[in-house]
């Protein structure tokens, strides 16, 4: 019995130890990172950056980083793709700036930071809030509702108050925002069908921001200038 608790004291300590360490190991990893940045190691640092960026624990320094060192190494796309994550995050609006002067300047397609492009990251940023509200309003008309079922002017008037949180909570369950990408390589092929041997739509030497309908295997499926066309899913950054 004793030799039990002491192993399942030593499992816990195991495991708050490795997750611990765990926790710890990207903040580590971006202070090796920092350094090679620092005495400029680019190629070294951009390895540990990636792999701290598909982990999730990308902080707006690390991102910005991420666009200068894509952009002296003369790709646009990944910089434009880190810059805007980094404006999503922090709401910078140099840095929004930087993108629409650069991207206007060489006429780069799909790159729109109007009044458009702002409202649908509010309604991202915000989605999950308005459903939680819509929600809470719908369940009370619809008590308010019951509670006054004898009295068919108040009912009437409740059931039709719980028809616009209703209608507001099916558009945000089929309505996700834009779905876009930004197309990193250079020079990028777009073709006609999700295969190596379709037609050729067109062949790109910048960068574009498509959007993003749907992802077949290697491929993905986008709308660049009103055409539908696909590209290798390899050659694209999600937004």
């Amino acid at each position: 019995m004793l030799k039990f608790k002491i192993l399942s004291y030593s499992l816990l300590l195991f495991t708050f130890i490795s997750q611990y360490g765990f926790a710890q190991s990207p903040e580590k990893e971006l202070v090796k990172a920092d350094s090679l940045y620092q005495k400029k190691q680019y190629i070294s640092a951009i390895k540990i950056y990636n792999k701290i960026y598909e982990s999730g624990n990308a902080s707006p320094s690390m991102l910005l980083k991420l666009a200068r060192i894509e952009e002296g190494m003369g790709n646009p796309g990944k910089s434009f793709y880190y810059l805007e994550k980094y404006y999503q995050l922090t709401k910078d609006e140099i840095a929004l700036d930087y993108l629409k002067e650069n991207t206007e300047e060489e006429n780069i397609a799909g790159f729109d930071y109007g009044f458009a492009y702002k409202l649908d990251l509010l309604y991202k940023e915000w989605k999950i809030y308005i459903q939680l509200l819509a929600s809470i309003l719908m369940f009370l008309f619809i008590g308010l509702m019951i509670k006054n079922r004898e009295d068919s002017s108040k009912k009437k008037n409740y059931f039709a108050a719980s028809m616009l949180p209703i209608i507001i909570l099916i558009f945000l369950t089929n309505y996700e925002g834009r779905n876009e990408a930004i197309i990193t390589n250079n020079p990028s092929y777009l073709l006609e069908g999700p295969s190596s041997g379709s037609n050729l739509v067109e062949q790109l030497k910048s960068p574009a921001k498509v959007k993003l309908k749907s992802e077949i295997d290697v491929w993905s499926k986008i709308i660049y200038d009103d055409k539908v066309a696909y590209i290798k899913s390899s050659q694209i950054k999600k937004l």
